[in-house]
């Protein structure tokens, strides 16, 4: 039963990423960080260390995936701090997998959830503009 419920739950993530456009990838990604610091801080209190590696990787490799997707050439400081941020949180979470010290939790959540708060909270209007920017970068890069 637990099996069929993981499978249900894994169709239904990939099944929202085929109708996600960037901007709720994104956010998605936010959500999913955020769970398994979450979980691994619960898995740590319970230690459950298998569940807290799992988890503590899940929130490393989101932060590594957002730091790829960061445009150093259209935007180089933005990105620039963005990318000290997620190295820094990576980092944290590297140290509270080994110290198991949970409350080193509180900190990286409380750099990284006002980001996903704000992509939460984005008018419309400034997904559309988003939306314009990568088409039109991606009809360059096709040019090129």
């Amino acid at each position: 039963m637990r099996q069929n419920l993981k499978a249900y739950k894994q169709v239904d993530v990939n099944s929202s990423l085929l109708e996600s456009n960037p901007h709720q990838i994104i956010l998605m990604m936010f959500d999913g960080m955020l769970q398994g610091i979450a979980v691994a801080k619960g898995a740590i209190e319970r230690k459950d260390y298998e569940l807290k590696a799992k988890s503590i990787s899940k929130a490393i490799n989101i932060l590594q995936a957002l730091r790829q997707s960061l445009d150093f050439e259209s935007q180089p400081e933005i990105s620039n701090n963005f990318d000290v941020m997620y190295s820094y949180c990576i980092d944290k979470l590297t140290d509270i997998s080994v110290s198991l010290d949970v409350d080193g939790f509180a900190e990286v959540v409380d750099m990284l959830k006002p980001l996903r708060d704000a992509w939460f909270a984005m008018p419309e209007s400034g997904k559309q503009e988003g939306l314009t920017l990568l088409a039109e970068k991606n009809k360059q890069v096709a040019g090129a």
